[in-house]
């Protein structure tokens, strides 16, 4: 069991590495007119970009502006977590509402990841329950929490299918809304999860942090 515990371990490894890069790298198409990310961190419901510092590697928020064209955007009163789950979009009269994220490579494999903050943000001390969609897919049944210090997180790796990924939110109850804090993408190279076939995708179940002698956040 030693070796396939080292293997998991450098799989859980390899992905949370990807998602504190240097930076955003924007990848110009040589026959598009548009741009195309590689990496992309979006600060849902933010006023501005903002960058932010994690162990001394700076990593660039862009606000969702440009990514949506639909919600409202609402600013929590700060706290002590993290910068992105300050501020959230929340959509109150539409049942389905999609980001469209231009990223390259076209048929690439991506780690996506998206966060939800409640934080009491309507004052109704009810958090929502909603769909997660990327690309007409069901990612993830989102359950959010009234747990001030625990943002709720889903990730997927999944192969982009055209120029623009639609992450979608999806109302299921008739007095749910559906809101979101945060979207990443971040692209892995092609000799990462070689077995990974073009109609398939990994979802997170759990990640474990083998030999270690403390729980890291």
């Amino acid at each position: 069991m030693e070796p396939l515990k080292k293997l998991f371990q450098m799989l859980l490894l390899l992905s949370a590495a990807f998602f504190i890069g240097s930076s955003n790298r924007c990848v110009h198409g040589s026959d598009s007119d548009s741009d195309g990310f590689s990496e992309l961190f979006i600060d849902c419901g933010a006023s501005g970009e903002t960058t932010i510092s994690f162990n001394g590697v700076d990593t660039h928020w862009y606000e969702d502006k440009d990514f949506i064209n639909t919600g409202k955007n609402f600013i929590l009163t700060p706290t002590e977590v993290v910068n992105p789950m300050n501020s959230l979009r929340f959509f109150p009269s539409d049942n389905k509402s999609c980001y469209k994220l231009p990223l390259q490579p076209f048929n690439g494999k991506f780690l996506f990841r998206a966060g939800f903050f409640y934080g009491n943000y309507d004052g109704l001390s009810r958090p929502s329950s909603f769909k997660l969609e990327i690309d007409g897919n069901l990612w993830a049944n989102v359950t959010t929490s009234m747990i001030q210090d625990q943002p709720v997180y889903h990730e997927l790796i999944y192969r982009t299918a055209s120029e623009k990924t639609t992450v979608c939110l999806v109302r299921t109850t008739d007095n749910g809304v559906a809101f979101i804090s945060s979207l990443q993408a971040t692209y892995m190279p092609g000799d990462m999860y070689t077995l990974m076939q073009n109609k398939t995708a990994l979802y997170l179940q759990s990640r474990i942090n083998f030999g270690a002698n403390k729980t890291v956040e």
